[in-house]
């Protein structure tokens, strides 16, 4: 089998023309700081330049957890809320990344917490990480508690499915919903599954319905695979046990204040022995 030179010298070729094309990528991609600065500086790039993708400079650098260069490009004009081909803004490639000096700075200069999206936001891409530091900076700026995404559903569904316990609990406290439903799956279906007592516990304490089915009729009880796994005897107990009027005033007063009053929860001029009720915190 012959090997046509000729023709591997002029690929090369072209994968070097194709970086040379994009060099503020590739310094923001890499964290280089001092050439990006260079770059810039020669006021013969745009610093909002796109590829194909979309994809622009400080989506590169958001994306690879480089502060210094995330800065830098704000600096000079980086437009923060520019979606790439996916509608995936810096923002979500910051939270991604889990660099919360990043994400602060972009939420600082007007990034949108909530931007119009095609497959992700920037709250479900944190809690896929189980970034739960810049999960509770993302709801300090509004972030939207239940807002869909076009894969996993809400966030809540996201912690569900991956298990994470903390990201989980941040969200419940802040008022999240766990009834919702995705394919009508909620998810405590989700956490029935995966046979996750911690969870399984956790959205049921902040209300999740144990008696919901999903689209083939089935309980929570009812999808833990495991006839003798301590899940399926803890759904079973809350299903034909009657809750306490302590654990149903909790709901009720926190479904009444939403979730706008319960991020201020500390601030409320009542009795902190009641703060603490309400704020319950299952570990």
């Amino acid at each position: 089998m012959s090997v046509d030179l000729d023709n591997i010298e002029y690929s090369a070729s072209m994968i070097s023309v194709k970086d040379d094309e994009y060099p503020l990528h590739r310094a923001a991609r890499e964290g280089r700081y001092k050439d990006l600065n260079t770059l810039l500086d020669s006021g013969k790039h745009d610093v909002n330049k796109a590829t194909f993708e979309l994809v622009r400079p400080l989506h590169e650098s958001c994306l690879a957890g480089h502060f210094d260069c995330t800065a830098l490009l704000i600096k000079h004009g980086a437009d923060v809320n520019l979606p790439n081909i996916d509608g995936a803004t810096a923002l979500c490639d910051a939270c991604s990344s889990g660099c919360i000096q990043s994400v602060r700075l972009l939420l600082q200069n007007g990034a949108n917490v909530n931007p119009p999206f095609l497959l992700t936001t920037p709250i479900h891409e944190t809690v896929l990480k189980d970034n739960w530091a810049c999960l509770k900076l993302l709801l300090e700026y509004g972030a939207d508690l239940d807002k869909n995404d076009l894969h996993f559903g809400t966030p809540l569904h996201v912690a569900a499915y991956k298990g994470h316990f903390t990201s989980g609990g941040v969200l419940l406290q802040a008022g999240a919903s766990p009834n919702l439903t995705k394919t009508h799956q909620t998810p405590l279906h989700l956490a029935a599954r995966s046979q996750d007592f911690d969870f399984i516990r956790l959205l049921l304490e902040y209300g999740a319905d144990v008696y919901a089915q999903d689209s083939r009729s089935f309980t929570a009880s009812q999808l833990v695979p495991s006839s003798t796994s301590p899940c399926k005897t803890f759904l079973l107990d809350w299903e034909r046990t009657p809750k306490s009027l302590h654990h149903h005033c909790r709901l009720v007063i926190r479904s009444a204040l939403g979730p706008q009053r319960l991020k201020h929860l500390t601030e409320l001029q009542v009795p902190k022995t009641l703060i603490r009720f309400l704020q319950h915190y299952v570990e």
